[in-house]
């Protein structure tokens, strides 16, 4: 029984349903184990969350079974136990009174934009002129993601103005400046020159959290994936085995992608998500840049594509050299396999291992796409 099966039953068994009737969305590691996201057929709205984290959260929200010393939950969405803050702020005016202490209107209904059970969840509100952002984190992890912000600023790093923040795990931001990287043309080259600008600013941040990055996913994924997901992670041991130097180590943001940036006339003119900023190796942040590029390269279709694997394709010239680099972009890989595997997307578990072997051969990621994208040639449409 695959792991997909088994959590399947569990919470049909829990719940007294059809396991033909639940789908799995989602399955990320936390703590000693995973949170499972599961669907009920015929209402989409119905979502429950199987976990077998271990964490321990202050107070239950759902159900619980105990073996041994070690927790499983079952909840619905949005009582997540470990954001004790998301309930109090997910339905309708929740948010009014709130906003209204920090001298906010609310202009509508807090709008789901993200939701990482377990870890985060990001709510947008209208207050008239502009949208404000409700962040919720754990509530461990709230003053430290706080101080991220306020130690990329000092590094000039352009990160969202905080309006306020509470300890129970909720914080009040501003929007970013400029406009989603992904909703910008841009000039795959200078961007990528934006973002060596950036992690020079980055490491000159004062900041002491330290952590293992990707590297600590690894025996997560190695359980959860199949043979193609074993290849690319064996590929990625080969090549960081090959790396003779100790890693370099210096302040990153740990989840660097274009997804993060908002774009200006000057460039980088926002940073969002510095929550994952760490003391950590200096090869983590172009691994993250360049296995997402691949990633987001195999879902845009059209000129877009192109520009994205254009984009891919030369981060790999880059930063690829770097044999650590290329080490953590495949873990990063396997990761969006294991994801892509779970939602039954075989075609993508396929197109990122083709992907994953080339980078691994030190050849253009751009041969796993359908339509080649031609480097020397490439023009921004």
């Amino acid at each position: 029984m695959t792991h997909s099966d088994a959590d399947v039953q569990m919470l049909a068994s829990a719940l007294d349903l059809d396991p033909g009737g639940v789908s799995i969305l989602s399955r990320e590691p936390l703590g000693t184990g995973s949170v499972t996201g599961m669907q009920m057929q015929g209402d989409e709205r119905l979502l429950y969350y199987l976990d077998t984290s271990g964490l321990s959260v202050r107070a239950e929200t759902g159900l619980v079974s105990v073996d041994g010393s070690r927790p499983t939950r079952i909840w619905q969405h949005p009582a997540d136990p470990h954001l004790p803050a998301l309930a109090p702020v997910a339905f309708e005016n929740a948010a009014d009174t709130l906003l209204g202490r920090l001298g906010l209107r609310a202009a509508g209904s807090p709008e789901m934009v993200a939701d990482r059970p377990g870890r985060r969840a990001v709510l947008r509100v209208a207050t008239g002129d502009h949208d404000v952002w409700l962040k919720v984190v754990r509530p461990s992890r709230v003053e430290r993601i706080v101080r991220a912000g306020e130690a990329a600023a000092s590094a000039g790093i352009p990160v969202p103005l905080v309006h306020g923040w509470s300890e129970k795990g909720l914080i009040v931001m501003a929007g970013a400046d400029g406009r989603p990287a992904a909703e910008v043309e841009w000039e795959p080259r200078e961007l990528l020159d934006q973002v060596d600008v950036l992690r020079t600013r980055l490491a000159q941040a004062t900041w002491d959290h330290r952590s293992a990055g990707i590297l600590g996913r690894v025996d997560w994924y190695a359980t959860r994936g199949d043979d193609r997901v074993a290849a690319v992670l064996a590929d990625a041991q080969r090549l960081l085995g090959a790396s003779a130097d100790e890693p370099q180590v210096a302040v990153v943001h740990g989840d660097l992608h274009f997804g993060q940036l908002f774009l200006g006339g000057e460039g980088i003119t926002g940073v969002i998500d510095v929550d994952t900023l760490a003391l950590g190796d200096i090869a983590e942040d172009p691994a993250a840049f360049l296995s997402h590029a691949i990633a987001s390269a195999l879902l845009t279709r059209g000129d877009g594509g192109d520009r994205v694997w254009a984009l891919a394709d030369l981060a790999s010239q880059r930063w690829g050299t770097d044999t650590r680099v290329r080490g953590l972009a495949l873990i990063h890989l396997a990761g969006h396999m294991i994801a892509a595997q779970e939602r039954g997307e075989d075609d993508r578990v396929a197109g990122l291992g083709n992907a994953a072997r080339a980078l691994a051969a030190g050849i253009a990621p751009s041969g796993a796409a359908p339509k080649n994208a031609l480097i020397d040639n490439f023009e921004s449409p």
